[in-house]
């Protein structure tokens, strides 16, 4: 008998399947000293989800991308650009943009692929730009991106040579994003497991650097998630944290009554004192203050691949340094933890 041909559901879990596997194996590689089996068993343990309506139509425009090879790659600019660029009639140029078009929102870039410009809602190099001070932190080392999206700052590490980079995010969405772009690249040391940050306990003192950008405030408990952080890292690793903050010279955070910026799920903001007292409290010897910055509606704004509200929605219409909700209007830090 003929073996039935996999459905969509089956054949996307047979990708996340065989991009566990690469993972695992990569880590295998570089002499990943914690328990594989167990990580095997939490990866596997997400694909049995795996199998909702969205991730059957992300999964079917994914598989439309045309068969392209790139003859240039280029990371370190703003944009990411993968090319050459095709002719704009082309079945190929019309059937990849079809691909990214039913692949938003894209909430990070910006990416150039083959010509179609992808302008995301973020203009996340700019945030890149902020951590040029920590540049060392990425050449030749084992990183973790917690909260990776579509993959955009572990690109953007590929000129400083890491040894393997491990994108933990559990959006379907940016799984697909991630892999439409890594595909172009070979070979490939970046790697995207579909997890949370409540899912890396397999992953303890391993990592020389933990980036975490815009994870914090999500966290229902900030200083056992930044403990969880710091548990990621080896004796003399670094946790790169950039989360939002309350620009006051004060010591204390505000918890949100419904939502901040229209975002439910932000429980606590702590101005810069505070932080560090969480950080402090959660084990971190050393805090060093990297960048603190407004966020601007030139660096987050509503663009053709963005088909939610975007900043400009947020901030009150009548005083710009306020949210809706009558909060200050969003201003970040970065901050450089180590043990």
């Amino acid at each position: 008998m003929t073996t039935p041909p996999p459905s969509i559901a089956e054949a996307a879990q047979m990708l996340m399947r065989e991009s566990n596997r690469a993972a695992i194996d990569a880590l295998v590689k570089n002499r990943f000293s914690g328990p594989i089996q167990q990580l095997a068993d939490r990866l596997e343990s997400r694909i049995d989800r795996f199998v909702n309506p969205n991730v059957q139509r992300f999964f079917s425009a994914f598989k439309k991308c045309p068969k392209l090879f790139p003859e240039t790659r280029q990371f370190d600019s703003e944009r990411i650009n993968i090319g050459p660029n095709l002719p704009t009639g082309s079945n190929e140029f019309l059937q990849l943009k079809d691909t990214v078009s039913q692949l938003i929102p894209w909430r990070k870039g910006p990416f150039n692929l083959f010509g179609i410009e992808i302008d995301a809602e973020w203009r996340a190099d700019r945030k890149w730009n902020r951590l040029k001070p920590l540049e060392a932190c990425f050449n030749n080392k084992k990183i973790i991106d917690i909260g990776c999206n579509s993959g955009y700052y572990m690109f953007r590490m590929l000129p400083l040579r890491p040894k393997l980079v491990i994108g933990i995010d559990p959006s379907d969405l940016y799984f697909f994003q991630f892999h439409l772009i890594n595909q172009f690249i070979h070979p490939s040391p970046l790697h995207y497991l579909a997890i949370g940050i409540e899912d890396t306990e397999p992953f303890k003192k391993w990592f020389d650097t933990v980036l975490c950008m815009g994870v914090l405030y999500h966290q229902r408990s900030p200083i056992d998630a930044l403990r969880r952080l710091r548990e990621l890292t080896h004796p003399k690793g670094t946790v790169i944290l950039e989360t939002l903050i309350i620009d006051d010279p004060g010591d204390f955070a505000i918890t949100p009554k419904s939502a901040y910026a229209k975002m439910p799920n932000v429980y606590f903001i702590p101005t810069i004192e505070c932080l560090k007292t969480w950080i402090n409290r959660a084990g971190f010897k050393t805090v060093e203050v990297i960048d603190i910055t407004r966020t601007t509606t030139q660096e987050q704004r509503r663009t053709e691949w963005v088909n939610t509200e975007s900043l400009s929605d947020f901030l009150s219409p009548s005083d710009p340094k306020f949210t809706v909700e009558g909060y200050p209007a969003p201003t970040r830090a970065i901050i450089a933890c180590r043990r």
